[in-house]
C-alpha cells in the first residue's frame, strides 16, 4: 500500500461544437458561437464547420485540445429563417390554416421546433465521426451530452448565465455577416441582441488583431457598464487559465478565410497564448497588435489551412510591409515572425479553463501497487462541491493529476481502465485528460428520487494504469498485440533487482557498468592480477582484486566496497567460491548459500570435501563474484543504449514526470512487425524510441526504407505522437536521416498520420536531442 499525493480541479466542460456549414457558413458558425457564448465552459471551447474537422491541418490539434464533448449544434427554425429567410413563409403557405390566431400559433410553435435539414444531419454525422474518434463523450452507445440545440434546456450543461456575477456581452449576432467580424467574435463571444449598422472589415480585423482588448465591443454595448465582462472571457464563468507541462509562449497567426482557417484558429486559441485569426489582408494600423507581443514570446508563427507555405509568406509579408510604424530603417531590421507548417506547429505543453476557486487542491488517497506498477485506489475520493457552484443546478468536471504517476491522454484510456475491478462502470464518464484522471461529477446511473447531495455525485474508485497497461490498451483498437521482446525481459528482471527503472538508468550511466563489463567472456582483462579472476566452463569470475584493480578514477575503493556489497545484497551479484572436483577435471562456481564442509560436484555429481585440493587459487580461498546471468545478458547486448536514452529523457522538461517501459515487441496476425526498445508516457503524450550503438536503421536503402516504415507503423498501432532515434554515435548517418524524412513525408501525402521524430545522439559521451 502506498498513499496516492493527487491535486483537484473543478472546471467546467471543454465542447467541441459542430456547426452546419452550408453556402453561408460564417452565418452559420456565428449561430453556433451565440449557442455556445450561453455554456458556462465556452471560453475553453471551441466551434468548428462541418466540413472542416476532416481537414488535416485539424487532426493534431483536435487530439491535443482533449475536450470532453463533441456535439452537433442544431439551430431552431427560427435560427435557420434568419440565415436563410422565407423558410417559414414557404412552411406556412403549404399548411392551409383559416384562423389568423390558429396561423400566429403554429408559427411561434414552429420557430422553437429544431430544423432537421440535410445540412444538419451532415453536422451530426461529422460530430459522430469525431467522436468516435477522439473516443469522448460516450461509454459503448450511450452519450452523455447529445447536441447543443437553439432552444434546448439541458441540465446536462450550466447555463453562463447562473454562474456569473457580472453582466455579460458579446457582438450582436445580426453583425457577425462576414469572416472578418467572425474572426473578432470567436474571441468576445456572440450575443442575441439585434443591432442595426456597418461596421468596415478593417474595424473588425483591427479588433481580432486586438482581441477583447477593442473597444469595439463597448460601441456595441454602451450602457453596460464597466464591470461588464465579455462572453468568452474566463473571468465571465469565474475562471482561470492555467498551462501545464513545457509551453514556450506562442504567438499565432491563422491566415486564409476559408472555413478550415477559422477552425484551425479556434483550437490553436485554445493550446496557445495569443491566436489571431487574419482572413483578409487589409490590415495596416492592427500590424502593430499582430507584430508587438512584447519580449516573452517567440518569433509569431504564421501558417494557414487553405493556403500553401509560399503563399503565407506572400501574405504575412505584404502584412510588414504596410505596417503603419517604423522602428529602424528597413535595411536592418529582422521580421518578428516565421511561416510554419499546421503540421509543424508547437503543440508541447497543455491548457486547462478551470474554476479559480477549486483548482491544485491537494488530496491523498490509499491506493495498491501492483506488480506491473498500476496503483488502484483502494477508497473513492469524497465527492465535493466546489465552492461558488450549486450540484444542484451546476454540472462540472472534476480532474485529478498525480505527480508521481502521469497519464499520457489516449483515446484508449477510458472507462473500465481507469477503474478498479469492483467500481461500478456506469456510475460516471472516466477517461484519462490534463495528465491525469478526469470524470463528470454527477452520477451518470440510477439516482434514487429524492437521493442526498453525496447519492447524486460521483465518487468512483480510480485506477492509473502502469506502461504496461498502458500500452496494452493503446494496442487493442489496432488489432496488435503486444509482448515482452527478450531485451525486455532482461531489463525487467534487472530491473526487479535494482528496485526501480531510474536505478537501472543509474547503473547504465554510472562507472560500476564499466565494472560488470569484465564479466563479459570476450572481454579483455589483461591488465589484471593473476589468479584475481578465472574463465570457467559456464561463467567469468571475479575477486574483489580484479574489480579494485579495474581503473576508474572518479570511484574510489570504499564506493566501490559499498557498491559491491550493495549488488551482492540485491543478487545482481553472487558471491562464492571456485572450487574444483576430486572425480572429474572441472571447476565452477559455487554461489555462498551452497557452500557446505561437503559439496557435490555440478557436472558428475560426485562428492567432494571442502579441502585445499579442491579451491582456486592455491593457498587460503579467495572470494569470487558471478554476475546474475540475466544482467550479464543485458551488458553483451549493448542494453545501456536504450537505459542512457531513457535516463537523459527524462531530463528534459516535457518529460518529467514520465513511465518508461522495457524493450517489446508489437504482432499483427500472431506475428511480430516491429521490436520497440522503449517507451515513454508523459502527462501529454506517448512516445517510443529505437535505440542503437551503430549510426544506421540497416545496411542498404531498401532495408533502412522498411525499418524507418516499420517505426512509424509500429508508432500508429498504440496512438504514440512521438518516436525517438537514439544512438551512441556523434551523430546519424546522413542516409538514415534521409530514410526517415522520405518515409514520413511519403505517409503524410498518403493521409497517414506521423509522429514527431526526435534524433537523439552520443548517448556515451554529450546526449544532444534535436527535431528531424
Amino acid at each position: 500500500m502506498t498513499f496516492l499525493p493527487l491535486s483537484y480541479a473543478a472546471r467546467p466542460p471543454r465542447l467541441v461544437v459542430v456547426a452546419p456549414q452550408g453556402d453561408d457558413w460564417v452565418r452559420w458558425a456565428a449561430a453556433a458561437l451565440a449557442r455556445l457564448s450561453k455554456v458556462w465552459g465556452c471560453s475553453g471551447s471551441v466551434v468548428l464547420p462541418a466540413e472542416a474537422i476532416e481537414h488535416p491541418a485539424l487532426q493534431r490539434c483536435l487530439t491535443r485540445l482533449q475536450s470532453d464533448h463533441v456535439v452537433p449544434y442544431v439551430p431552431s427554425w427560427d435560427t435557420a429563417d434568419e440565415i436563410t429567410p422565407g423558410l417559414i413563409e414557404g412552411l406556412l403557405a403549404r399548411h392551409v390554416i383559416p384562423d389568423e390566431a390558429a396561423r400566429e400559433e403554429f408559427e411561434r410553435s414552429v420557430r422553437k421546433e429544431s430544423w432537421n435539414a440535410p445540412v444538419v444531419a451532415e453536422a451530426e454525422a461529422a460530430a459522430t465521426a469525431l467522436r468516435s474518434r477522439l473516443a469522448v463523450n460516450q461509454r459503448e452507445d450511450f452519450l452523455h451530452v447529445h447536441h447543443l440545440f437553439d432552444a434546448d434546456d439541458d441540465h446536462s450543461l450550466t447555463p453562463l448565465a447562473s454562474v456569473a456575477t457580472a453582466p455579460l456581452i458579446g457582438v450582436p449576432k445580426s453583425l457577425v455577416t462576414t469572416a472578418a467580424s467572425l474572426a473578432y467574435a470567436m474571441h468576445v463571444g456572440v450575443q442575441e441582441t439585434l443591432l442595426e449598422g456597418l461596421v468596415e472589415s478593417r474595424q473588425w480585423l483591427e479588433a481580432a488583431a486586438r482581441r477583447d482588448e477593442s473597444p469595439l465591443l463597448g460601441d456595441f454595448h454602451p450602457a453596460a457598464g464597466p464591470d461588464a465582462l465579455a462572453m468568452m472571457s474566463h473571468q465571465a464563468g469565474l475562471c482561470v487559465q492555467v498551462r501545464r507541462g513545457y509551453q514556450p509562449a506562442q504567438a499565432t497567426m491563422v491566415l486564409g478565410d476559408r472555413p478550415e482557417d477559422f477552425a484551425l484558429a479556434q483550437v490553436l486559441r485554445q493550446l496557445h497564448d495569443s491566436v489571431v485569426w487574419l482572413p483578409g489582408d487589409e490590415v495596416s494600423l492592427a500590424s502593430f497588435w499582430l507584430f508587438d507581443r512584447g519580449h516573452r514570446m517567440e518569433k509569431l508563427k504564421a501558417t494557414s489551412a487553405s493556403l500553401t507555405p509560399d503563399e503565407v509568406q506572400e501574405r504575412i509579408d505584404g502584412l510588414w510591409d504596410r505596417r503603419g510604424y517604423r522602428m529602424i530603417e528597413p535595411a536592418e531590421e529582422e521580421r518578428p515572425y516565421t511561416v510554419v507548417d499546421p503540421w509543424d506547429l508547437d503543440l508541447r505543453g497543455r491548457s486547462m479553463v478551470v474554476l479559480q476557486t477549486a483548482w491544485e487542491q491537494p488530496r491523498s488517497l490509499p491506493a495498491s501497487v501492483t506488480s506491473d506498477g498500476s496503483l488502484d485506489a483502494a477508497l473513492a475520493l469524497a465527492a465535493e462541491v466546489p465552492p461558488g457552484l450549486d450540484a444542484a443546478k451546476h454540472r462540472w468536471q472534476v480532474t485529478l493529476t498525480c505527480t508521481d504517476h502521469p497519464l499520457p491522454p489516449l483515446p484508449q484510456l477510458t472507462g473500465s481502465a481507469l477503474i478498479t475491478a469492483d467500481q461500478n462502470p456506469w456510475q460516471t464518464f472516466v477517461r484519462a485528460a490534463d495528465g491525469g484522471i478526469t470524470y463528470w461529477s454527477h452520477r451518470f446511473d440510477f439516482v434514487p428520487s429524492g437521493a442526498s447531495l453525496a447519492g447524486t455525485l460521483a465518487a468512483p474508485k480510480l485506477a492509473w494504469p502502469g506502461i504496461g497497461k498502458i500500452l496494452e490498451q493503446a494496442t487493442e483498437a489496432s488489432g496488435t498485440r503486444l509482448r515482452p521482446s527478450a531485451a525486455g525481459k532482461r531489463a525487467a528482471i534487472t530491473e526487479r533487482l535494482l528496485g526501480s527503472r531510474k536505478a537501472l538508468e543509474a547503473l547504465a550511466a554510472s562507472p560500476g557498468w564499466s565494472v560488470l563489463r569484465r564479466f563479459l567472456p570476450d572481454e579483455s582483462r589483461a591488465d589484471l592480477p593473476g589468479d584475481s579472476w578465472w574463465k570457467l566452463k559456464s561463467a567469468v569470475v571475479l575477486s574483489w582484486e580484479a574489480i579494485t584493480a579495474h581503473e576508474q578514477a572518479e570511484w574510489d575503493a570504499a564506493a566501490r566496497r559499498a557498491q559491491a556489497d550493495e549488488w551482492t545484497s540485491q543478487g545482481v551479484l553472487r558471491r562464492g567460491l571456485v572450487l574444483g572436483c576430486g572425480h572429474c577435471p572441472i571447476f565452477e562456481f559455487y554461489p555462498l548459500a551452497e557452500i557446505s564442509q561437503d559439496y557435490r560436484c555440478r557436472r558428475c555429481g560426485g562428492g567432494n570435501s571442502l579441502v585445499q585440493d579442491r579451491w582456486k587459487p592455491f593457498g587460503e580461498p579467495r572470494w569470487f563474484y558471478d554476475l546474475h546471468p540475466a544482467v550479464l545478458e543485458l551488458i553483451a547486448n549493448d542494453g545501456d543504449v536504450p537505459l542512457l536514452a531513457t535516463q537523459y529523457l527524462r531530463s528534459q522538461p516535457w518529460a518529467r514526470p514520465a513511465l518508461v517501459g522495457e524493450e517489446f515487441e508489437l504482432l499483427r496476425d500472431g506475428s511480430p512487425f516491429v521490436e520497440i526498445d522503449f517507451a515513454i508516457a508523459t502527462t501529454d503524450e506517448l512516445w517510443l524510441g529505437e535505440a542503437k550503438k551503430t549510426d544506421s536503421l540497416a545496411e542498404n536503402p531498401r532495408a533502412r526504407r522498411r525499418e524507418a516504415d516499420k517505426l512509424i507503423e509500429g508508432c500508429i498501432a498504440v496512438g504514440a505522437s512521438g518516436l525517438v532515434l537514439a544512438t551512441a554515435q556523434p551523430a546519424w548517418a546522413a542516409v538514415t536521416v534521409d530514410a526517415l524524412r522520405e518515409q514520413a513525408a511519403s505517409c503524410r501525402n498518403a493521409g497517414r498520420p506521423v509522429p514527431r521524430i526526435q534524433l537523439l545522439t552520443d548517448l556515451r559521451g554529450k546526449p544532444k536531442l534535436s527535431q528531424l
